[in-house]
């Protein structure tokens, strides 16, 4: 009977411990997201012409919402009138900055977004500085 007591007790402890170490790492994660939302402050307004295969630009305005939601307008100058539209939720993670929903991320870089290509990797080519968002308000 004692050695059953004593084996619950060490399972018991086992158990307890293992507790602590998860809480101490969620509450490690949650610091960094907490810490990457106070090193940003991108709510706000960016507007940006990027490059088209077969129109003039894509004409492009992000709005990023304070309760990170996000809106996003572009239509193709010189190949068509109509608006595109698309909502959905923004995060931020290690200085890119992602939208769900969407193909495309963008490079934080101050006040403006740099968009990356769909590997993820910064643009490149004659062409790379026109992926440009700037913030207007």
């Amino acid at each position: 009977m004692r050695i059953y007591l004593y084996i619950i007790s060490i399972l018991t402890a086992c158990l307890v411990s293992i507790s602590c170490i998860n809480n101490k790492a969620n509450a490690d994660v949650e610091s960094n997201v907490d810490r990457s939302r106070q090193k940003y402050n991108l709510s706000g307004r960016y507007e940006g012409n990027l490059p088209c295969a077969d129109c003039s630009a894509i004409s492009t305005t992000l709005v990023l919402n304070k309760d990170r939601t996000y809106s996003l307008h572009y239509t193709y100058v010189g190949k068509s009138d109509e608006l595109f539209h698309k909502d959905g939720v923004w995060r931020v993670d290690s200085d890119v900055l992602h939208l769900e929903s969407e193909d495309y991320n963008y490079k934080i870089e101050g006040d403006r977004l740099s968009q990356l290509d769909l590997s993820g990797k910064e643009m490149t080519g004659n062409l790379a500085g026109k992926y440009i968002l700037d913030r207007v308000d």
